[in-house]
Order: C-alpha cells, then structure tokens, then sequence
C-alpha cells in the first residue's frame, strides 16, 4: 500500500534541524519511501494522497517509560491489583490508546504482571488494538518481596536472576526490567538503598546480553546508579542521585563510566508531578543537565502510569522537564525522536527520512518553537496506518 502526506512543512531531521517547505512523504506499506519537495515528487497514481493542508508533519514521539496497566490515579496498584484479568488488559488497551492518540509512536513498557504487556504489544503490531508500537519488559526482576513484587519476578541470587531473565524473555520481554533500589510505591522498599546482590545483578546483565536483549536499570539513588553502571546495564530509569542523606548525590566518576558504556538515562522528569517528589525540580533538573552535558545519551520518559503521571497528554509534560533541565527545545524533541528511539534500541525511527520507519504526528504548529505545539495531535501515523484523524484529512484525501 502506498500513501502520499502533503504538508505545509515536514520536519525531516530534528537533531539537524533540518525541514522541507511545501512537501510530500511517499510511504510504501510501514516504510518512508520519499520525501522532499512537492514539485519534485515523483508522480504515484495508484497512491492515496492525504493532504495536511497548513499543519506540520513531525516524527511521531517516544515515551521510554510507561505502565500501561497503572491507570494514573490515586493507588494505581490497588487499581491493577482488584481488576480480574480481562479488565487489566481492557485497561490496558485504553492507556495504549490514549498514548498514541497523545502522539506516542514508540513506547517501552517497563513492568507489568505476567504476559499482559506482550498480549498488548502483539494485538497493536496485528492492528486489532490501536497503539504505539511497544517493546516490553514483562514482569520486573525484583528481591523477595522488593519494589513491585506484586507484578515482579523475585530473584534471591544469581542462579534465580539468570533463570527469571530466561522467564521473562521465553514470555515475550524485548527487555528486562530489573529493580537495582527500592522504590516510593512499594512499602518496606528503601530508595536509597542497593537492593540486590552484585553477583545477582552481573548475572542478569548477562543473560539478558547473552539472549540478545537490553537491561533497563531502576535506580532512584546514587548508591543504585552507580552499581547498574558498574555492571554494564544498557539503561538506567530515574537516575536520581540521592545520597544517604538526601541530598544532592551527584558522581561524576559514575557518569563517565556510563558515557564509556554508552547506556542511556531516562530521567522521567515532567513537571506535573514535580510538586510531590521529595528532591527539589531544580537539584533534578541539574543531574539531568550534568548528564547530557557529559555525553550521556537521555531518552525522553514519564513513568506514566503512577500518580500525577496520566498517559494523556503525559509525553509533552516529560518534555517540558527536559527544557526545565536547561537542555534547548530541540535537545529535548531530540530526546523523544531518533536520538532517544536509538538509544532505546530502535533503529531508523524518529526522522522522516527514506527507509525509517512510517511513524509521523500533524501538529497545526512548528514543534521547533515550543514543545506545546505536539499537544493533542489531530493526526497521528503508526506504521503506515493512521490511528488518529480529527480532521477528516485521510477520508478527504
């Protein structure tokens, strides 16, 4: 199936800022075939041409870091926890929704109970669910009764960790999920602290690399970031560096070493939630902008999912904590667009160049200007196949 997009203006490249006026997509089935001025497109009368009229053609955006089966309320785990099956996964298929129709192409969903990630992520890529395309971790590896048991795999040594990885990914995980410190939503879990073993760590890395997956690393303190980095974790969640104190734990040490290992931060820092988080926006927002002055590459993410994180609307808050953070408007769409999608493992995405893949938003403004603009998209692409049209622009075509 082949599609023509004409729009006022399409971003092609964020990272290099580079645009066409006046300009047409050609995609072939889920792939960019084309792009560049309409005068000099090639002429293609057995393809559906959809016009955008005055709207901007955009990637379509990451969320690194989402629950799909947390609902964004009050106690989103007692919510997960009194739904039956069926209703999880209805739930499910709603957070998915509304992340793509928020334009969210390309989301990691990191921890939900047994199977159901990977029932969501198989449903949107057969086109019966309507969603970002996913990469799933599955049930996150976690200690006895550690952060997220409820939904975990509880790994107690090395042995255990190499047999939970091997779980998870005969399940469906595209990652693994494992969870180096506690965590603020599990009760008798302490943030600060290296919850588990070294050896146990080491042996989840590399199983995970030996079965051909990544490692995503929660981490909400410095004790936490520095054992996922010394054991060679491809990213790390949060990356808070909180000392035993509670204060400003920054390691420049730690930092290097992640720059020398090439794994990614995504800091889920939005500000919709920055009000109830016990470190201050402005001492986050600094590790945030260490970290990528360092090199260090960051992925846009939200967490959405848990309180004050909904997954309407939730990636634009996350790119507006980047630009709290000091990183420039297009350092921070470059987060959530090639630069972040390669970071997370996915290649050639996040540009509308030929040969990546077909996953593109309409705003009716230049994202460029201000990371406003991508709220509430009316027109998002997934693949070749547009999920979301308010306009009417694809039947008008």
């Amino acid at each position: 199936m082949r599609i023509v997009f004409r729009a006022a203006t399409v971003i092609t490249d964020v990272l290099a800022d580079e645009a066409v006026d006046d300009a047409t997509v050609l995609v072939e089935d889920d792939r960019i075939a084309w792009v560049g001025p309409t005068a000099d497109a090639p002429a293609d009368e057995a393809a559906a041409v959809v016009d955008l009229g005055r709207r901007v053609l955009f990637p379509g955006l990451m969320d690194a870091h989402v629950h799909l089966a947390f609902d964004a309320g009050n106690d989103p785990v007692a919510s997960m926890l009194a739904r039956d099956e069926q209703a999880r996964l209805d739930g499910m298929r709603l957070s998915a929704r509304q992340l793509v129709e928020s334009g969210v192409t390309f989301a990691r969903d990191l921890g939900a109970p047994h199977g159901l990630s990977a029932r969501i992520r198989d449903e949107i890529r057969r086109g019966t669910t309507p969603g970002p395309r996913l990469m799933v971790a599955g049930r996150p590896l976690t200690r006895p009764n550690g952060h997220c048991w409820f939904m975990g795999n509880e790994i107690d040594g090395p042995e255990r960790a190499r047999a939970a990885v091997q779980e998870e990914v005969e399940a469906g995980a595209d990652l693994v999920k494992v969870m180096v410190t506690g965590g603020r939503m599990t009760p008798g879990t302490d943030p600060l602290r290296f919850e588990v073993s070294e050896a146990a760590l080491a042996a989840i890395v590399d199983e995970a690399h030996r079965l051909g997956v990544t490692v995503a690393a929660h981490a909400l303190s410095t004790v936490g970031v520095r054992a996922a980095a010394a054991a060679g974790v491809d990213s790390i969640e949060h990356a808070t560096f909180i000392s035993p104190e509670g204060g400003d734990g920054y390691d420049a040490a730690v930092v290097r070493d992640l720059v020398s290992a090439g794994a990614g931060v995504c800091p889920t820092l939005g500000l919709a939630g920055a009000h109830a988080h016990p470190i201050s926006l402005d001492i986050r927002g600094g590790w945030v902008a260490q970290l990528h002055a360092a090199g260090v590459p960051i992925l846009a993410g939200t967490d959405s999912g848990i309180p004050r994180h909904p997954h309407v609307g939730g990636v634009v808050d996350g790119l507006r904590g980047l630009v709290a953070s000091g990183l420039s408007v297009r350092q921070a769409l470059a987060a959530a667009t090639e630069a972040g999608m390669r970071a997370a493992g996915l290649e050639k995405a996040g540009a509308v160049k030929p040969g990546y893949l077909a996953d593109l938003i309409a705003v009716d403004a230049d994202p460029r200007s201000g990371v406003d603009a991508l709220l509430d998209p009316p027109f998002v692409v997934v693949g070749g196949r547009v999920v979301k049209d308010v306009a009417g622009c694809a039947a008008a075509g």
